[in-house]
C-alpha cells in the first residue's frame, strides 16, 4: 500500500472528503429513492391500479385517504401476502446481460375498529373507525449489471489519471484507491497508469441492492350524514437499504491472456426512520358518486449510514515499482465511514372520483401531484448546500395517475386497473424514467370473510453510470407481483 506516501496530517481531511464525495454521487440519489413509492395495501387496491383517493371501506385507507375509514360498518382484520419476480436486462454498448430477483413478503397486516352507528340511531355524525396497519411502502430488492468487451471503450483508469493530473495530487478516500493499489503512478509528466493497461479491455459491473421501506400507520375516519367523510393519519416509517457495487476491469494481450485485472467493491448500508401526517375527505354529492381529496405531508427522515470500499489488482507480468520493487498483487481499502443526515421528502396532493353503477360495480380514477425538487437534505457532518442545489435543478414535478374498475357478480368481484407514474426528473432529464403498471384481480365477498387476489405488472427503465464520463448503461425492468389478501369481519 502507498499509505505511507500520503501526508499523515490529511487523515482528518480524508474523512471529510469521502463523506463529501458520497454526497456528490449518492445523497442526491437517496433523495429520489426514498421519495418514490407506489400504491400499497390490499390486493383489492393493487388490482384496481392503486386507485384509492375516493374509495372507502378498505384497509389501504390507513395509508391512503384516511377518510375512507368512515365507510366501515364492521370491524375487520386483514392480512396480505405477496410474491414478486423482478427481471432486469441491462444494455451497454449494444451488449446485454439479464438478472433476476424474487421476494416473498407480508406487505400489509392491519385491523380496523369500527364504531359506526346503526340505522336507527340518531345524530348527524354516524360514527367512525380507527385503523392501524403495518405496510410495506417500497421494496429495494433488485440486482443488475453489465459486461462489455467493445473496442475503444473507456477505462476507469483514464478517468482517474485525468482527475489526479487536473488536481495535481491524489485525492483521499475512495478516489485514492487506484493510486494506493499501484494501478496509477506518478511519472515525469504527471500521473499515468501502469504499462499493462494498454491492450484490449473487458469490463463488468454488478450492483446488488436489498431493503425496504415500511410504515406503521394510525388513522381515523369519520362519517357525517353519510355524505361527508373526513380523516387524519400518522405514519411512522422504518427504512433499511444495503448496496454492494463491484466494478471489474481486465486488460488482455493478443492471446487473450490477462495482463492486468482490478476489482473495486463499494459497500453502503443505510437505516433510518421518519414521520408524516395525512388528511383526507370524501364527499358524496349524489349516492352514485364519490369525490376525494388526500394530502400527505412531507416525511421527515433521519438516516445513519456506513460506507467502505476496497480494491484488488493482479499484474502479469509483475509491475516493477521504483520504490517497492516487483508487485504481482496489490490491495487497498478505505476506513469504515459513519455518517448521519436528515432528509425531507416531498408532500403529496391527491384527488380522485369513483362512480358506482348501482350494485353492479364501479369505476375509479386518481391523480397525485409531487414535486421531487422540494426534497431537502440537512446534516451536521457534511455540507449539503451543493447537494440541495443539484436536487432542485435536477428533479421536477410529476403527476401520477391511475384508473381501475370492479364488476360484481353476486359474491364475485372482477377487477382491472392501469397506473402511470410520471418521470421525477421533469424537464431536466432527457431520458424517460416513468413507470407503467397493468393490473387485474379477483375477489370473493362473504358476510364475515373476504379473499382477494391481485396481479400487477410494472415496467420502467433505469439508467446508470459507473463513474463520471462512463458510457451509460440502460436497464429495462419488468416486475410481476402477486398479492393475496384475507379479510375477517368481527
Amino acid at each position: 500500500m502507498k499509505g505511507l506516501k500520503l501526508i499523515l496530517s490529511l487523515v482528518v481531511l480524508s474523512l471529510i472528503h469521502v463523506q463529501h464525495l458520497k454526497a456528490q454521487s449518492g445523497y442526491v440519489e437517496d433523495a429520489l429513492r426514498f421519495s418514490r413509492f407506489g400504491a400499497s395495501g390490499s390486493a383489492r387496491i393493487a388490482a384496481l391500479g392503486g386507485t384509492q383517493n375516493a374509495l372507502g371501506g378498505d384497509i389501504s385507507n390507513v395509508h391512503g385517504n384516511p377518510a375512507g375509514l368512515g365507510f366501515f360498518q364492521q370491524s375487520e382484520f386483514s392480512l396480505t401476502a405477496a410474491y414478486s419476480d423482478w427481471n432486469a436486462e441491462t444494455f451497454l454498448l449494444n451488449q446485454s446481460r439479464g438478472y433476476n430477483a424474487t421476494n416473498f413478503s407480508i406487505p400489509n397486516l392491519g385491523a380496523v375498529i369500527s364504531r359506526a352507528k346503526g340505522p336507527l340511531e340518531v345524530g348527524d355524525w354516524r360514527g367512525g373507525s380507527f385503523g392501524i396497519s403495518i405496510n410495506r411502502q417500497a421494496s429495494y430488492n433488485n440486482n443488475f449489471g453489465y459486461f462489455s468487451n467493445q473496442l475503444d471503450q473507456g477505462s476507469i483508469l483514464d478517468y482517474y489519471v485525468n482527475l489526479y493530473n487536473d488536481q495535481g495530487e491524489v485525492p483521499t478516500g475512495t478516489d485514492g484507491l487506484y493510486f494506493e493499489a499501484f494501478l496509477i503512478n506518478p511519472g515525469n509528466e504527471g500521473y499515468d497508469y501502469v504499462p499493462n493497461a494498454t491492450l484490449a479491455l473487458e469490463k463488468s459491473e454488478m450492483v446488488e441492492n436489498e431493503g425496504s421501506m415500511s410504515q406503521i400507520g394510525f388513522s381515523y375516519g369519520g362519517n357525517y350524514k353519510n355524505k361527508l367523510f373526513v380523516g387524519a393519519s400518522l405514519g411512522i416509517n422504518s427504512i433499511n437499504f444495503r448496496s454492494t457495487q463491484t466494478y471489474n476491469e481486465e486488460f488482455l494481450d493478443d492471446n487473450d491472456q490477462s495482463t492486468l485485472f482490478s476489482s473495486l467493491q463499494e459497500n453502503l448500508f443505510l437505516e433510518g426512520s421518519g414521520i408524516n401526517l395525512g388528511l383526507g375527505i370524501i364527499y358524496k354529492p349524489i349516492d352514485r358518486l364519490n369525490l376525494g381529496l388526500d394530502f400527505k405531508s412531507p416525511t421527515w427522515n433521519r438516516f445513519n449510514e456506513e460506507y467502505d470500499a476496497d480494491i484488488f489488482a493482479n499484474f502479469s507480468p509483475p509491475y516493477d515499482d521504483p520504490e517497492f520493487g516487483s508487485i504481482s498483487e496489490s490491495d487497498s481499502q478505505t476506513d469504515i465511514f459513519l455518517s448521519s443526515y436528515n432528509l425531507r421528502t416531498p408532500m403529496r396532493l391527491g384527488a380522485g372520483l369513483t362512480y358506482f353503477f348501482g350494485k353492479n360495480g364501479f369505476i375509479s380514477a386518481d391523480a397525485n401531484y409531487l414535486d421531487y425538487s422540494t426534497a431537502h437534505l440537512r446534516s451536521n457532518v457534511f455540507n449539503t448546500a451543493e447537494d440541495n442545489q443539484v436536487i432542485s435543478s435536477t428533479y421536477g414535478q410529476a403527476i401520477n395517475y391511475s384508473v381501475g374498475g370492479e364488476y360484481r357478480v353476486k359474491m364475485l368481484r372482477i377487477r382491472a386497473g392501469y397506473a402511470f407514474y410520471g418521470d421525477p426528473f421533469g424537464e431536466a432529464g432527457n431520458l424517460d424514467r416513468s413507470t407503467t403498471k397493468l393490473s387485474g384481480g379477483l375477489g370473493v365477498k362473504l358476510p364475515g370473510f373476504s379473499i382477494d387476489f391481485g396481479l400487477v405488472n410494472s415496467l420502467f427503465n433505469s439508467y446508470y453510470n459507473s463513474y463520471p464520463g462512463a458510457d451509460l448503461a440502460t436497464t429495462e425492468n419488468n416486475i410481476i407481483s402477486g398479492m393475496l389478501t384475507l379479510g375477517f369481519n368481527f
